[in-house]
């Protein structure tokens, strides 16, 4: 389950939707990641009034459709962890609760590249350039080795 937790979290920040997501709690698997408030970005970025405007509409319409993938993710993964901890081992019942648990992380995965285009499309061209800095900037930092002594 946190390989998956791992993988969405990228994915997330990759499309940048996800970041409203995390910010509104979905609880379980979709809320407290770690993300900043879309505030961060939005100022890193500069948005205008009527682009924050656009991004919050934008994120609001995408909660109602995460909300229920998360909850299914969220009781997949229960099941997959009763699965496991179970006094015998039923390796193809936890092969399928993997698999159905990758599925619903593929929907996710989808979901957050469709609100990442919609994200932005909104933005200018320098805006553009400075999220993908800082995309850059995050994956450089998360996907570095650890220093010697860590």
């Amino acid at each position: 389950m946190g390989k998956v937790l791992v993988v969405f979290s990228i994915a997330a920040i990759t499309a940048f939707a996800s970041i409203a997501q995390a910010h509104e709690g979905e609880g379980g698997c979709g809320g407290g990641r770690g993300h900043r408030h879309p505030g961060f970005i939005f100022k890193k970025l500069g948005l205008t009034d009527a682009q924050k405007a656009q991004a919050k509409a934008i994120f609001k319409a995408d909660r109602a459709v995460v909300k229920p993938i998360f909850a299914s993710l969220r009781t997949e993964g229960e099941n997959l962890q009763a699965l496991i901890h179970a006094d015998t081992i039923d390796e193809a019942a936890i092969r399928a609760e993997t698999a159905k648990i990758a599925g619903i992380q593929a929907d996710l995965n989808v979901n957050s590249a469709k609100i990442g285009v919609q994200f932005r499309a909104i933005l200018t061209p320098e805006q553009l350039a400075t999220l993908k800095a800082l995309k850059q900037k995050w994956q450089a930092k998360h996907n570095s080795p650890p220093e010697q002594g860590e």
